[in-house]
């Protein structure tokens, strides 16, 4: 039976046979992989069991640590997705098994972008306008030639929107030129999450008095992303065996993100650190005056 648990390994073994270093965990995102750069993936049978929080959550990380977020995903509850189409849902690209195995491949195809019922592809907008003027084209001859309007050939070349596949063809076999670009993940603009309760507040409006920017996140091993000249994650938690629940998790994933951790207590743990990770108590923190004192604290806390 094709379950979520089948899904996750067959996205590892892609990753794996690409050399990259792996690590599962659970929550907003299932799967970081790392090589040159990291990916944050969520994997879903269906599609349309992916909800807002989710996808802002790991939006809001991913601009964070500098990451590229996206969702592996089967079907819809209507369909299955095809292997040839980038979906977007919430901002994030989803894709198959199959087309995610092409993506990490060096020498990935052009694929077709579907937002909103339209489906285009990215093109090298620079090479057909030197195509077109070399052929002494205008915008309004070719726009003809080709079917669409001049004012739609226009914006394609200025690169502000993507032409569908039709038009990508019709262009292509008229200039007899290949014009497809393999697609990019992007890492997503800084996003942030309102906290959803007074604790993850209380840290979040401390963190950005001293100088941190953060978001609060949800449906993570942790609940604060924050950068400076770092990025930061930070767990909070309400007593020690809480935190004892988390910080294996969190020390890997500050880890595999070259990241600092701390945990926020609320009740003094009588020890500095768990397991190398610094512990501030939440009481403390309208003393410290910037983030630089915050990282001078955590250093000596940790011994480093």
């Amino acid at each position: 039976m094709f379950d979520k648990t089948f899904l996750i390994n067959k996205i590892v073994d892609s990753l794996l046979s690409k050399q990259f270093y792996v690590y599962v965990t659970h929550g907003c995102f299932d799967i970081v992989a790392k090589r040159e750069s990291t990916m944050l993936i969520k994997s879903l049978i269906n599609i349309d069991s992916f909800d807002d929080s989710q996808a802002i959550s790991l939006r809001a990380i991913s601009s964070f640590i500098s990451a590229y977020p996206l969702v592996v995903s089967v079907k819809t509850n209507r369909e299955f997705l095809n292997d040839r189409v980038i979906y977007s849902r919430f901002q994030l690209p989803v894709v198959t098994p199959e087309l995610f195995k092409n993506l990490i491949d060096e020498d990935s195809v052009p694929v077709v972008e579907s937002s909103k019922g339209r489906n285009t592809i990215s093109i090298d907008t620079n090479l057909l306008r030197e195509k077109r003027k070399q052929m002494s084209m205008s915008l309004q001859k070719l726009s003809e030639v080709i079917g669409i309007s001049k004012k739609a050939l226009y914006e394609i070349e200025k690169n502000r929107v993507n032409p569908t596949e039709d038009t990508v063809n019709r262009l292509e076999a008229f200039l007899k030129i290949d014009l497809k670009t393999p697609y990019s993940l992007r890492i997503p603009g800084k996003t942030y999450l309102k906290p959803r309760n007074e604790f993850q507040k209380k840290v979040s409006d401390e963190f950005s008095r001293m100088g941190i920017d953060n978001s609060s996140v949800y449906s993570a091993p942790f609940e604060i992303i924050g950068k400076e000249e770092f990025s930061l994650i930070t767990g909070l938690s309400k007593n020690k065996a809480m935190m004892k629940r988390d910080v294996k998790e969190i020390k890997m994933l500050s880890s595999v993100f070259s990241s600092k951790a701390v945990f926020i207590l609320k009740k003094k743990p009588g020890e500095e650190t768990i397991e190398g990770i610094p512990i501030v108590l939440e009481s403390d923190l309208p003393e410290i005056e910037s983030s630089k004192e915050f990282t001078k604290i955590m250093q000596e806390k940790s011994g480093v």
